[in-house]
């Protein structure tokens, strides 16, 4: 175990001091790089094509559609929903129920599509 600590440590200083000797040496007046060369100017984006204009239509007024009469039967209170229908249905799949259900489908529509034999 000495040895391979040994090893990494040796492997840090010299790590440490080729980083050392780089920043020392980056200041010194070494070959300048040459600078980079213009660049031509990007290609200009093609336009959209203008689109065809849309026929004038008239403007006129849609026609006046009678309006029922409500049912003397039905008012405000009748016309009002206690609850979603969402919330009804939900509950059809809980419990028992959903449980008498499947196994009803399964009897009335038989195995799903990927349990049957292929028919040819």
């Amino acid at each position: 175990m000495g040895v391979v600590l040994f090893i990494k440590v040796a492997i840090a200083l010299v790590a440490g001091v080729a980083w050392a000797y780089g920043k020392l040496n980056a200041g010194s007046s070494g070959p300048v790089p040459a600078p980079l060369a213009a660049t031509p100017p990007p290609a200009a984006r093609r336009g959209r094509r203008p689109r065809p204009s849309a026929p004038k239509l008239s403007v006129e007024p849609p026609p006046a559609v009678p309006v029922a009469p409500v049912p003397a039967h039905l008012d405000e209170t009748t016309l009002v929903v206690a609850r979603p229908a969402r919330a009804q249905s939900r509950l059809q799949f809980r419990g028992r129920a959903a449980l008498r259900q499947a196994i009803v489908a399964r009897e009335v529509l038989g195995p799903p599509l990927s349990l049957r034999t292929p028919r040819f």
